[in-house]
């Protein structure tokens, strides 16, 4: 069954997407969009090109972030904040059908 999430992309336009669970928010992106110098590494938490901003209320639908995740945040992404997540660590449930995600600078 497919599912709803909301894309801002750096250029600030709002693109509804499908989206299948199980597939990480990084995937969905990709396949629907493919944003320039995003999901370079293709997914092993290595760059941090696929960093994305969950909206404030969305955030805590989420599960936790890893260590491997906290350490490429903070090293490598561009203007981390606290709704901050990658894209590749978070994979898609039923559950956040209909969430904003932006992508963030580049």
């Amino acid at each position: 069954m497919s599912h709803k999430m909301n894309i801002i992309d750096r250029k600030g336009n709002q693109t509804t997407i499908n989206v299948e669970e199980g597939m990480t928010i990084k995937d969905a992106i990709e396949d629907e969009l493919s944003p320039d110098n995003y999901g370079v590494c293709g997914g092993c938490c290595a760059c941090g090109t696929c960093h994305v901003y969950v909206k404030s209320s969305d955030f805590n639908k989420l599960e936790n972030k890893e260590n491997e995740e906290i350490t490429t945040l903070e090293s490598l992404a561009l203007e981390p904040n606290s709704y901050s997540r990658l894209g590749c660590q978070v994979q898609f449930k039923k559950e956040y059908d209909n969430i904003t995600i932006t992508i963030a600078p580049d």
